[in-house]
C-alpha cells in the first residue's frame, strides 16, 4: 500500500490583522483584536469590527507558493453576510483579500499570534468605539 505524503499546512494557527486597506486599526479592533484563523480540519473564522465569519478554506497544491482560498458565512453586527477570500503567507506574514458578496472587499496583512503584542487570547478587550454602520457600509 502506498503511503500518501502529508504536507504541512503552514495557515494553521491565529493571526493578528494588523492592517485593511478599508478600515483603520481602530475599526478592526472594535470588539477585540482582529484576527483570522486556520484550523488544521480545513476551516477557520475571522473577526474584525463588528464583522464576524466561518470559512471553508482549500488549499493550492503548490508547496512552494502556498495559497489558500475559503468562502465564508457570518455577521455584521446583526445582519447575515457572505463572501469569499484568498491569502498568501509572504516573508512570515500573511497577506489576503476579503470579499463580501455584492458588497466591499479589502485587502489584509496579519501576523502570527507570535509576533503579536496584543491580547488575542481575550475577548474582553473591547474598544470604546462604535461604528454608525457596519464594515459594509463604512470606509477609512
Amino acid at each position: 500500500m502506498a503511503t500518501r505524503k502529508v504536507t504541512p499546512n503552514p495557515f494553521v494557527g491565529l493571526w493578528r490583522i494588523v492592517e485593511m486597506d478599508q478600515w483603520d486599526q481602530a475599526f478592526i479592533d472594535l470588539e477585540g483584536p482582529g484576527y483570522i484563523k486556520f484550523n488544521k480540519r480545513g476551516d477557520g473564522e475571522f473577526r474584525f469590527g463588528a464583522v464576524r465569519g466561518d470559512m471553508d478554506c482549500r488549499l493550492t497544491s503548490d508547496p512552494d507558493h502556498a495559497s489558500v482560498q475559503f468562502s465564508w458565512l457570518g455577521n455584521d453586527e446583526t445582519d447575515p453576510v457572505a463572501g469569499r477570500g484568498l491569502a498568501a503567507i509572504r516573508n512570515g506574514e500573511l497577506f489576503g483579500h476579503l470579499y463580501f458578496h455584492r458588497g466591499m472587499d479589502s485587502s489584509f496583512r496579519a501576523i502570527p499570534r507570535s509576533r503579536s503584542n496584543s491580547a488575542m487570547d481575550s475577548d474582553t478587550a473591547r474598544s470604546p468605539l462604535r461604528a454608525p454602520h457596519g464594515a459594509r457600509h463604512r470606509g477609512r
